[in-house]
């Protein structure tokens, strides 16, 4: 009998390693899934708002096929201006489309900028699909430069000071985690 119950119960010492690999097992297993969601993570897009001069940086989480726009008013023409982009991934925008009220001296109206149509309230669109990996452009209180990304609008112009040099990009989250980082240091 004594060696029938000794094959049925492996002891103290058997179990407490079995429970051992076991707690390994399970542990191993949330490292792997917890580094796994860091990597998925770290790979979604980020649309970054980045100035010059240490001034607030702006991160919008972002998708393949989401767009952002920027509207101004035109240097010349004293118009407003709307640009339109849509997000394809890391360092690769495209200027889908731009809006405007005068057709005059400074915007596009060539057939090689792109097709050009005018819409019943009197706007001209032009469709582009003109590839950007970022865009850059300086604030001013005349152009009242803004920035419309996720349903927020971004007052550059009140924002940043007047003249500040100001780059829209899409980045991989972990490089703005970089980045992040390195704003909070200072």
């Amino acid at each position: 009998m004594s060696n029938a119950k000794l094959q049925k119960d492996p002891g103290p010492e058997v179990s407490g390693l079995w429970s051992f690999s076991k707690l390994y097992l399970i542990l191993a297993f949330i490292f792997v899934i917890l580094i796994s969601y860091i990597l998925w993570y770290g790979n979604g897009l980020v649309l970054t708002v980045i100035p010059e001069h240490a001034q607030k940086a702006f991160y919008f989480p972002v998708q393949k096929g989401d767009e952002w726009s920027y509207e101004y008013i035109h240097s010349v023409q004293k118009t407003p201006c709307l640009e339109v982009f849509q997000i394809q991934g890391a360092h690769d925008m495209i200027m889908t489309y731009t809006k405007y009220q005068s057709y005059g001296v400074g915007l596009p109206c060539y057939p090689e900028d792109g097709t050009f149509s005018q819409t019943e309230d009197g706007h001209f669109i032009l469709v582009m699909n003109r590839p950007f990996s970022s865009v850059q452009f300086r604030t001013h209180e005349i152009p009242k430069p803004r920035l419309f990304i996720a349903g927020q609008e971004l007052p550059l112009y009140k924002l940043y000071e007047s003249g500040s040099l100001v780059e829209v990009t899409v980045e991989k989250r972990y490089k703005t985690w970089l980045k992040m980082g390195r704003e909070s240091n200072k």
